[in-house]
């Protein structure tokens, strides 16, 4: 693939192999060769024993076919990471991949990747994840994306969580639409982009949608641009600017019916802002990341 070294942890490695070992015509030889290392006295010895022989089936099961395509695809991205660690990722949310920078010039920049040890035993999905994951470093790693580690937002508290969530669903937006043009994604993918969109910008429409995930890869300035003041980024006249009195960002589509908000979600919202009232109104994204709170704190 490259001089790219890529280094798994063990103890990813080893769950992987028992669960995509068992069931499996192997699985009789593994245990086998498996059980046979308990008889080894010494620990050191055993350790590097059992770490060899997870790594073998590792590759012998083809576990690593995901990683590896997934780099393969991206040269460029490649040329620029000096190592890859590949480490266990407690749950779900926590896959994914980062970009380190050491300060010292000479160990350059690093990739971290997060998986869980069943993602393995899955590898169309864990194939799909690595696309996106991967094309999101390429453009931190691309100069003409201008990407910059701390988003600047001078908003706070919900105003500056708006914006992080708006931002975020444009990018991935982008990345999936160049994916989709590469043959690299399917194609109900834009549809999901589609709902993520109209939640994030309820005051675009679906024709707003499109230069995101059909058009020019667009830069780190121009996504934040948009994900702060989308009516003013995309040059759109005649939309009602009235702003909401919890974010304090112009909006133009609010709650229907905050009189009806249910009790603990109305105390929620004035423990952080106690002057506010329902009759003031706020804008539906606002009322549906305290809905979120509410359930995450279930």
């Amino acid at each position: 693939m490259s001089r790219l070294r890529v280094e798994y942890e063990p103890r990813l490695v080893e769950e992987a192999v028992l669960r995509a070992a068992a069931g499996r015509p192997e699985e009789a030889e593994f245990r086998q060769s498996r059980d046979r290392l308990y008889e080894l006295e010494d620990p050191d010895q055993r350790e590097a024993a059992f770490l060899a022989l997870h790594g073998q089936w590792f590759e012998r099961l083809g576990l690593c076919g995901p990683v590896e395509e997934a780099l393969g695809e991206r040269p460029l991205l490649v040329a620029q990471v000096r190592r890859c660690a590949v480490v266990r990722a407690r749950n779900k949310k926590e896959e994914g991949a980062e970009l380190f920078v050491s300060p010292d010039p000479g160990l350059g920049r690093a990739l971290g990747l997060q998986l869980r040890p069943e993602s393995f035993l899955a590898p169309a999905p864990l194939l799909g994840l690595l696309r996106h994951e991967l094309l999101h470093i390429a453009d931190m790693l691309e100069p003409d994306f201008g990407y910059e580690p701390e988003l600047r937002i001078p908003e706070d508290g919900m105003a500056r969580r708006l914006v992080q969530e708006r931002y975020r669903v444009l990018w991935d937006t982008a990345i999936d639409g160049r994916l989709t043009r590469e043959g690299r994604a399917p194609t109900r993918v834009r549809q999901r982009r589609l709902l993520d969109f109209a939640r994030a910008f309820p005051m675009l429409g679906p024709e707003h949608f499109a230069p995101f995930f059909d058009g020019d890869h667009p830069s780190h300035p121009a996504l934040l641009a948009c994900a702060r003041d989308p009516v003013q980024a995309l040059g759109l006249s005649g939309v009602a600017d009235r702003r909401c009195p919890l974010c304090r960002f112009p909006s133009y589509s609010f709650e229907p019916d905050p009189g009806r908000l249910a009790p603990a979600l109305v105390a929620r919202i004035q423990a952080r802002f106690p002057a506010w009232q329902p009759a003031q109104g706020l804008c539906r994204q606002c009322a549906d990341l305290y809905r979120g709170h509410a359930v995450g704190a279930a």
